[in-house]
């Protein structure tokens, strides 16, 4: 049941964009943070996730029912739950676009169908 919630309302998200464009001012930040906020320190891809597991009352899921926008920490207080191979609706996925140890993305899985996984996620963009 909390991995369906987790994902409804993540999908219930679905469109929402900064505004104005490129300022990091979205209301996943806002609720975070606890007031406006904007600018290239408060990327918000981890904020959402929070967001989303804390709208699931599934805030020990994500962080112990602590708070941390920033993916490298969340990372790795999640090693210990690594998985491959096996993803399931609901989990917690880090990218890592330059090829280096640390996680520079969070999403959420929405599905894998054994070569791909459909993520939502915060803070991205069709380029």
């Amino acid at each position: 049941m909390t991995a369906e919630k987790i994902l409804e309302i993540a999908r219930s998200q679905l469109g929402i964009k900064e505004n104005p464009p490129n300022s990091n001012r979205v209301k996943f930040n806002t609720a975070y943070y606890g007031q406006e906020v904007s600018g290239s320190a408060y990327p918000w891809c981890c904020a959402f996730v929070w967001w989303v597991f804390w709208k699931a009352g599934a805030s020990a899921l994500f962080f112990n029912g602590k708070k941390t926008a920033y993916c490298p920490t969340l990372k790795n207080y999640h090693k210990g739950q690594a998985v491959k191979g096996d993803y399931r609706p609901g989990d917690v996925i880090f990218f890592n676009f330059n090829g280096g140890s640390n996680a520079s993305h969070v999403g959420i899985c929405e599905s894998w169908d054994g070569s791909y996984i459909t993520t939502i996620d915060g803070n991205t963009a069709n380029l």
